[in-house]
Formats: structure tokens, sequence, C-alpha cells
């Protein structure tokens, strides 16, 4: 089995500094410390990725890789994906979605994709995980406001043996503060960081 990092890491969706989802991000961290464990916070927003030229180079190459390797970071975040024993996505919802530069990321993750279907063995040598996520919407209402990040991230996490639980989900959370505003909101983002280290120990020991 390939080695996994000891710490949980805690994806930062939001183009924005400082918002809602950083802190989340910073809650779901704490709620890992408390649990006795570790968690390492990564802005997607910091790291260069270009978009996706669906070449299906990948499809074709032996290793299922990517022609824009080198170029941009999307691999650094893939490798910090891959090493993670669970990981959190704390995110935005822009227009029912994932923000850009994270769904620039994802899109980028189709080699991954055409490796599990050709059944490569250095990306199915990864012990299945656990994902979660904590979605953060500004807009009050919207049945299904949530519908297209659960499914987005759902679908991009099996490609890596990584399952998503039912997403953390608040609404009307707009302003800078209003998510940290909220003890009740906080209260159960810090009981989701204890649950992403839980998930966390089963596969390192």
């Amino acid at each position: 089995m390939p080695e996994l990092s000891r710490e949980v890491l805690v994806l930062a969706c939001s183009h924005r500094s400082g918002g809602n989802s950083d802190a989340a991000a910073e809650l779901v961290s704490r709620g890992v410390r408390e649990a006795g464990g570790e968690a390492r916070v990564v802005a997607v927003r910091d790291y260069n990725v270009l978009a996706c030229l669906a070449c299906r180079a990948c499809a074709k190459d032996r290793e299922s890789r990517c022609v824009l390797r080198g170029k941009d970071q999307a691999e650094e975040l893939f490798a910090l994906l891959l090493a993670a024993p669970s990981v959190v996505f704390c995110s935005p919802i822009y227009f029912y979605a994932l923000p850009s530069l994270c769904k620039t990321w994802i899109d980028r993750s189709q080699r991954f994709w055409e490796a599990r279907r050709k059944g490569d063995a250095w990306l199915l040598a990864y012990p299945e995980r656990q994902g979660f996520a904590c979605l953060v919407g500004g807009q009050p209402s919207g049945q299904r406001l949530f519908d297209g990040a659960r499914l987005t991230l759902k679908y991009f996490l099996v490609n890596f043996g990584i399952g998503l639980a039912e997403p953390l989900a608040f609404r009307g959370k707009d302003a800078r503060g209003d998510l940290e505003a909220d003890p009740l909101a906080a209260d159960r983002i810090l009981a989701l960081g204890r649950e992403a280290w839980a998930a966390a120990q089963g596969v390192l020991e």
C-alpha cells in the first residue's frame, strides 16, 4: 500500500481569503486537533492550475499521464489528495456549483478516471477512504442549492477510492463572519473535524 500522510487534508475552495469557507476550514482543523489528530489546511486558490485540454492523451498514455504535468501545480494538489487518509472540502456555492478554480482542478482529474477505467495498478493500490464536505451558500433558499457541488465531489472522489459522506450544508451565510457568528453551525463543523479524524484513524491503524 502507498504511504499515507498522518494528516487530514482540509481543502479551502473559495476564491476569497478570510471568508466563510476559510472559517469552516479552520473549524474543521480545530475539530481534528481536539480529537487528537493533525490537519493540513490547503487553499486551492494558492495553486496555479491550467484547464484540461480535453486532448485524451491520458487515455492513450501507458501510465495515464497528463500532457500538462510540470506546467502547473495540479499534480501537487493531486499528490496531497492521494496521500490523505481522509479529506474535507470546505467550499462556497457559486451559481449552484463549486467555484471555478476548484472545478478546473477537478476537470484535470480526467487522467485518474482513465487510470481507474484501465485498472492501473498504481492507482488501485490506494486504500478506500472517506471524504467529507462543508458547503456554504449565501442564498437562503433553493431546494437543490447544494446538489451540483455534492454530485461533482462524489464522482470526482470515486476515482481516488474516496467515498463522499453526506455533506454538511449551510444556507444564508454570505458576509464574512456569518458562519462563526452561528454557534450551532460552528459546533457541527467541529464535529465534522472529529469525524474526519476518526475516519483517518480507521485507514491508518
